[in-house]
C-alpha cells in the first residue's frame, strides 16, 4: 500500500512539474510575442514618421510657392497696378538685388532671391496670411493631397505656430494647444530665413490606432498565435490530467476485474478437484451439486464477458439494434420475478406500478433487457441492507417514461456528473463489498441514446436514487431527446 501511494505522489508530483515546466514556455512563448509585436509597432511608427518628413518637404516646398503668389498679390494691391511695378531705386545687398518703392508714403521693399522670384523682407507679416480662411483651406488641400499621393491616410489637424510670438495662428477648441506642442510634427516655413520663426504643426490625433489598423493583418495573425498556444497549453494539460485518471481508472478496473474473475474461477477449481479427488465419496447429490455450482460460476463469468466485450462494441461505434416490438410491461414483470430471490435474500422487497397506456415500443429486446438488469443490478447492490426497489412507468408524450427508485447510498452531486462515463464506480468509502467493473451505466446510457432517448437521475446521499429512462415508442419516426 506504501509503495502505491508512493507512486501515486511521485506521479502527481511528475504532472504538477510538467504543468509547471510548460507554463513558463507557454509564458517565455507569449512574452517574446508581445515583445515582438512591440518592436513591430516602434518600427512601423519610425517608419511613419520616416514618411511624414519626406511627405511635408513637399508640402513646405508647396506652401512657400503659396508664399510667393501671396506675395506678389500683396504688392499688386498695395500698389493698385495689374503688373509688377519697376523701382526707382535698385541696389545689391548681400549679393541679392534689392528694389525700393514709396507707395502714398511708406517705403516697400522686395528683393529677387532668384530670377522671376520675389519675396516680402522682414517689415512685412507673411503675406500668406492676408486671408486666413483661404490659406488653411488651400493647405489643408495641400497637405492631404501630399499625404494620399504617399499612400498615407491618417486624420489630421494643422495649425501655425510663431515662435516669436508664441502664438498659435488658428484657434483649434477641439485639441489643447499643449499636444500641438507636446506631439505635433513641426515644419519650419521656407520664409523663415528672412527671420521669421513660424512653423506648421502638424498633429494626428489618431496615430497610434492607424499604425495598428495598418499592422491589422500582422496583429492578427499574432492574436491568432497567442490563442492557440493558449488553448494548446490547457489542452495539453487537460490531456495529461486525463490520461492519468484514466490511467488510474484503468489499473483500478484491471484489479477489479482480476478479483471479479478470480472468485468463480477458483469456485470452479475446487468444484472440479472435490469432483475428482478419490477420498471424496461420489454420490449423485455431490455430483449434481458441484455441476450446479460449476454452470452457476460459469454463467456468471460468461456475463462478465459479455459485458466487456458490450462495452468495447459500444467503444467501436458498431452497437446495432436488431428491433421488435417489446411489450415493456412484460419485460419488466419478468426480470422483477429472476430478481427477486436475490433480493428478498436480502430482506428486501421488489414493487411496480405500471400505468403507462401504451408500453409495447419498438426497441432492442436483448438490450433493453440488459439495460434494466443493470439498473436493478445497481440498485440492489448499492443498497447496504434491505433494499426498496419500485419500478414504475408511464406515458410521456409520444414516449415511455421508466423509472427505477431505490432507497440506497445515494449519489453525490459531483459524482451523478461521472457516474455514466465508462469505468467510473462511485466511491464507496469504506464499503468494499460492492462488485462491478463500472460498465453498466455507460452502457445503459449508449443503449438509450442508441434509441434515441434520454436518462436522467435524482439522488439524494443516503437517501436514495431514482433513474429515469425516456424511450420513444417508435424511435425510427421520433426522439425523446
Amino acid at each position: 500500500m506504501e509503495k502505491i501511494i508512493t507512486f501515486a505522489l511521485m506521479k502527481t508530483n511528475r504532472i504538477v512539474s510538467i504543468s509547471i515546466a510548460m507554463g513558463l514556455v507557454m509564458a517565455g512563448l507569449l512574452v517574446m510575442q508581445l515583445l515582438w509585436v512591440k518592436s513591430a509597432l516602434s518600427i512601423k511608427e519610425t517608419a511613419f514618421s520616416n514618411d511624414i518628413q519626406r511627405t511635408f518637404t513637399k508640402v513646405m516646398k508647396r506652401i512657400n510657392n503659396l508664399e510667393r503668389d501671396a506675395a506678389k498679390n500683396r504688392l499688386h494691391k498695395m500698389m493698385g497696378a495689374p503688373d509688377f511695378p519697376e523701382g526707382p531705386k535698385s541696389r545689391i545687398v548681400d549679393g541679392k538685388l534689392e528694389k525700393s518703392f514709396d507707395y502714398d508714403g511708406s517705403i516697400i521693399k522686395f528683393i529677387t532671391l532668384f530670377p522671376n522670384e520675389l519675396s516680402i523682407i522682414p517689415a512685412f507679416d507673411n503675406p500668406v496670411f492676408d486671408n486666413p480662411e483661404y490659406s488653411y483651406g488651400k493647405i489643408d488641400s495641400i497637405i492631404l493631397s501630399e499625404l494620399h499621393h504617399n499612400n498615407i491616410y491618417a486624420d489630421f489637424k494643422f495649425n501655425v505656430f510663431d515662435q516669436k510670438a508664441s502664438y498659435f495662428l488658428y484657434h483649434d477648441p477641439s485639441i489643447n494647444e499643449n499636444k500641438y506642442v507636446e506631439k505635433a510634427y513641426a515644419f519650419p516655413f521656407l520664409s523663415n530665413k528672412f527671420d521669421q520663426q513660424l512653423y506648421l504643426m502638424v498633429y494626428f490625433p489618431k496615430e497610434k490606432s492607424y499604425l495598428l489598423k495598418e499592422m491589422s493583418l500582422m496583429l492578427f495573425i499574432s492574436i491568432i498565435i497567442i490563442l492557440a498556444v493558449v488553448y494548446l497549453f490547457f489542452y495539453s494539460i487537460s490531456t495529461i490530467i486525463k490520461q492519468s485518471k484514466l490511467s488510474d481508472i484503468k489499473n483500478d478496473f484491471i484489479n477489479n476485474m482480476t478479483h471479479e474473475f478470480k472468485t468463480p474461477i477458483s469456485t470452479i477449481s475446487l468444484a472440479c478437484q472435490a469432483l475428482t479427488d478419490d477420498d471424496i465419496q461420489k454420490t449423485p447429490e455431490l455430483y449434481e451439486s458441484y455441476i450446479s455450482i460449476i454452470q452457476d460460476e460459469n454463467s456468471r463469468l460468461g456475463k462478465m464477458a459479455e459485458k466487456i466485450l458490450q462495452t468495447a462494441i459500444i467503444d467501436k461505434g458498431k452497437l446495432k439494434l436488431n428491433t421488435e416490438l417489446v411489450n415493456v410491461h412484460d419485460l419488466i414483470k419478468e426480470l422483477i420475478k429472476n430478481n427477486e430471490m436475490m433480493i428478498s435474500q436480502r430482506s428486501g422487497e421488489i414493487s411496480y406500478s405500471l400505468d403507462a397506456h401504451h408500453f409495447i415500443i419498438n426497441a432492442d429486446r436483448f438490450h433493453l433487457t440488459n439495460l434494466m438488469y443493470n439498473l436493478l443490478d445497481n440498485a440492489n447492490k448499492y443498497t447496504l441492507e434491505n433494499p426498496k426497489i419500485h419500478i414504475s412507468t408511464k406515458n410521456d408524450g409520444d414516449c415511455i417514461l421508466i423509472s427505477v427508485k431505490d432507497n440506497g447510498m445515494g449519489i453525490s452531486k459531483s459524482n451523478q456528473k461521472k457516474i455514466f462515463d465508462k469505468l467510473y464506480r462511485v466511491p464507496t468509502g469504506n464499503v468494499h463489498n460492492v462488485k462491478g467493473f463500472g460498465l453498466g451505466l455507460s452502457y445503459v446510457k449508449a443503449v438509450v441514446e442508441k434509441h434515441r432517448g434520454y436518462i436522467d437521475l435524482e439522488s439524494q446521499v443516503n437517501k436514495g436514487t431514482t433513474f429515469y429512462i425516456r424511450i420513444p415508442i417508435d424511435f425510427l419516426k421520433t426522439s425523446c431527446k
